[in-house]
């Protein structure tokens, strides 16, 4: 046989094979990668939550323990639900180590039993997510509520004076 006739069978052979493969995956599949948000973010949450994480990520760089740096780890960590699975493990746990006997140990062990549990959620379960949604929402947006409509306002201004 010649090359070409070589590399044509194997292209072919790949191309089957490809879309086999394709096929043979199930599509809608329920399966939650760690990298995906724990919760589902609606696009009018966005800016807040991007405003709050930021200021939470410059809250976490300066402080060393106590109180503040306990608050500014949980809620970044809070924040991350909503972006990424793996990241708002990485935060609990960075908490758990940088300060293990901290106010929030009971409720950070709690987010990672439930972060690494890889079971499906029944129906009765997925009533109590959006319930929990609900008020990991509502508790992120109330306590950052003054610090969150300041960061929000001064980054609109910058991106109004670059638009200029």
């Amino acid at each position: 046989m010649s090359t070409r006739t070589v590399l044509c069978v194997t292209f072919s052979m790949m191309l089957v094979g490809g879309i086999l493969g394709c096929t043979t995956v199930k599509s809608g599949s329920s399966t939650i990668l760690p990298s995906s948000a724990f919760f589902q973010l609606d696009p009018s949450e966005l800016k807040p939550l991007q405003a709050i994480a930021h200021v939470q990520d410059v809250r976490m760089k300066n402080c060393h323990k106590g109180p503040a740096c306990e608050d500014a780890y949980y809620t970044r960590a809070l924040v991350a639900l909503f972006e990424n699975r793996a990241d708002a493990i990485t935060v609990f746990q960075e908490l758990r180590t940088a300060m293990p006997n901290s106010r929030y140990e009971v409720a950070t062990k709690g987010w990672l039993n439930l972060l690494q549990d890889a079971s499906l959620p029944s129906n009765h379960n997925k009533a109590l997510m959006i319930q929990l949604r609900q008020e990991v929402l509502r508790n992120l947006l109330d306590r950052s509520e003054p610090t969150t409509a300041r960061a929000v306002k001064d980054q609109d201004r910058r991106v109004a004076g670059l638009v200029r």
